[in-house]
């Protein structure tokens, strides 16, 4: 281990007693901003050696050595505003992209990252904390884990979860089950079919749809990036504006029939003259002699 590995450590060590040993409103908020501002540049910097290690063809295996941040520090109750405040959001969607290579973080890495976010308090009342998750991607991060068929159980059910819970509070959908069911009869059965055209796009979007663009957002992430890894394939509009060419001459089709009919009908004929020939043979034999 490294001196400053171990200078790292100690400073950690020292960051875990702010908010630890104290009650909230004895913690001094300098304190609080600089262990928020360490823990983040530490998430940055676990992610910048990964991708060096990745690059290298080495184990990156720096953010499993880190885990502990995201499990002791950041689901602090104290903590999270001022963890939100300082673009905690962005460093998690880091954590979740796809390394150099384009292989995606360890399992534990996104099962980590993943309960964190569950833990973490965001209030939608307010507007920029809805602007924040529009400009961190995070939502397409979790779309991704959501929809990834290699993904665990278990990290599927708890990312679409994620987004369930961050629909409802954006959109003030109640949580009573009935309202619940009312609102996926009308999604499901009441809704009309929207074709994706430059008209419905200018006249405004449903707000599923409005949903996935705004948790959309941020860079690309995930194998899917890679020529290494298969992607899943997506239904294609079958809107065509311009008919495509045809491929098939028409000409040359008719000429190839006629062909083919030509020797089909020779080969008949030939058919049909050696029946012929063969009956009128057997008659010949079956003709009695006159001198019998």
């Amino acid at each position: 281990m490294s001196s400053q590995q171990k200078g790292n450590q100690f400073d950690r060590k020292e960051l875990l007693k702010i908010g630890k040993n104290k009650k909230k409103k004895e913690s001094c908020p300098t304190e609080i901003a600089l262990l928020v501002e360490s823990v983040l540049a530490e998430l940055h910097m676990a992610v910048e050696e990964d991708a060096e290690l990745n690059r290298q063809e080495k184990p990156a295996i720096t953010k499993l050595r880190n885990l502990s941040l995201l499990t002791d520090i950041i689901p602090r109750k104290h903590l999270q505003q001022e963890f939100l405040d300082h673009g905690v959001l962005d460093a998690l969607r880091e954590w979740l992209e796809a390394l150099p290579d384009g292989s995606i973080p360890s399992i534990d890495v996104r099962a980590t990252v993943l309960k964190c976010l569950n833990d973490l308090t965001i209030d939608f009342e307010q507007s920029e904390r809805i602007a924040q998750m529009k400009a961190s991607g995070i939502g397409k991060a979790v779309m991704f884990y959501s929809k990834y068929g290699e993904e665990t159980i278990a990290n599927r059910k708890l990312a679409k979860e994620l987004l369930d819970n961050w629909s409802r509070s954006i959109y003030r959908i109640s949580t009573n089950h009935e309202d619940m069911k009312n609102y996926e009869e009308k999604r499901t059965y009441r809704r009309p079919p929207v074709k994706k055209t430059a008209s419905n796009a200018a006249a405004g979007a449903s707000q599923d749809d409005v949903l996935d663009e705004e948790l959309s957002q941020g860079r690309k992430y995930g194998p899917s990036s890679s020529k290494k890894h298969a992607s899943r394939p997506e239904a294609m509009s079958m809107d065509f504006v311009v008919r495509p060419q045809s491929k098939v001459d028409p000409e040359a089709v008719r000429a190839r029939a006629k062909q083919t009919g030509q020797g089909h009908r020779a080969k008949l004929n030939k058919k049909m003259q050696q029946l012929k020939a063969t009956k009128r043979k057997q008659l010949q034999v079956a003709k009695p002699s006159p001198y019998m």
